[in-house]
């Protein structure tokens, strides 16, 4: 069971759940709205409709697609703020490269590799964050993860992946639920 709340702005509450007791998962949407909801593939379907109809694997390869899609976005929104805030100058050619690896297609595997040591992976070191996304890399592929000031976001599972997108500080999202065992 979900409701969806639209008001614009926080109102001193929150609608209760029809039972009485609380609503597992909350997430702020962009227009604003806040989606109350007992599981996260509920919350899911509010930002990716028709969720809920696909079976496990489709849905799986639907929070992929729309991880990359969002790591492209949050990964522009960055830039454009350190343009902004005077931290990044893109007519620096050596920035200028940077940026070019900063807005590569999020659906691409990076390998960072240090210059005198081919073959042996390096982290991300500059003061802006790489965003990625965790199937990219390994376990899911080939390529080890990369290191370093590296926001990751994490489509294997709805709780992590609503979770990773929360840390992103994109969106606001919280939970009740009790974490997945291993």
């Amino acid at each position: 069971m979900k409701q969806r709340d639209y008001h614009e702005t926080c109102h001193g509450h929150h609608p209760q759940h029809p039972d009485g007791g609380e609503w597992n998962h909350v997430m702020v949407l962009h227009d604003g709205s806040t989606v109350y909801a007992d599981t996260a593939a509920e919350v899911l379907s509010e930002l990716l409709p028709g969720y809920q109809e696909l079976d496990a694997q489709a849905r799986r390869r639907t929070r992929i697609r729309h991880a990359q899609q969002v790591a492209g976005l949050v990964q522009r929104l960055q830039l454009e703020q350190a343009i902004a805030q005077g931290e990044f100058d893109q007519s620096d050619p050596g920035q200028a490269a940077l940026a070019d690896i900063l807005t590569t297609d999020k659906s691409v595997s990076l390998g960072l590799e240090l210059p005198d040591a081919p073959g042996r992976a390096a982290d991300w070191l500059p003061q802006l964050p790489l965003v990625l996304v965790t199937t990219n890399y390994a376990p899911h592929t080939r390529y080890p993860r990369v290191g370093g000031n590296v926001v990751w976001i994490d489509p294997a599972d709805e709780v992590g992946y609503l979770a990773s997108l929360h840390r992103t500080g994109v969106f606001s999202y919280w939970t009740s639920a009790a974490p997945a065992t291993a």
